[in-house]
């Protein structure tokens, strides 16, 4: 299993090539647990302004996959919770990366 360095770094490279890098501006993890109490990862893929016009619901999908994918290659059974935020929303929210 991947450090936690090596996966965010790892998901930041896969939303940038599915999404677009001038619509990634950054990706971070924490860990997480899923309804049940397992292992779980929250990945927040920080997006531009705007980016939501530019990105198509299929690019969303394939990063998914490609999450899920590059994951369970790794040897990274928990479940992967992927959210999107500008940096502006970030700033306004309760999320400890503000």
């Amino acid at each position: 299993m991947l450090d936690d360095a090596q996966t965010t770094q790892m998901l930041e490279v896969i939303a940038k090539s599915k999404l677009g890098r001038e619509n990634v501006v950054r990706v971070f993890t924490e860990p997480w647990s899923d309804l049940d109490g397992k292992d779980a990862l929250r990945i927040t893929i920080v997006i531009t302004p705007g980016a939501v016009d530019r990105i198509k619901g299929d690019d969303l999908v394939d990063n998914l996959v490609d999450i899920r994918t590059r994951l369970y290659e790794a040897h990274d059974e928990r479940t992967p919770f992927v959210t999107y935020a500008t940096e502006e929303e970030l700033a306004v929210g309760d999320d400890p990366e503000c």
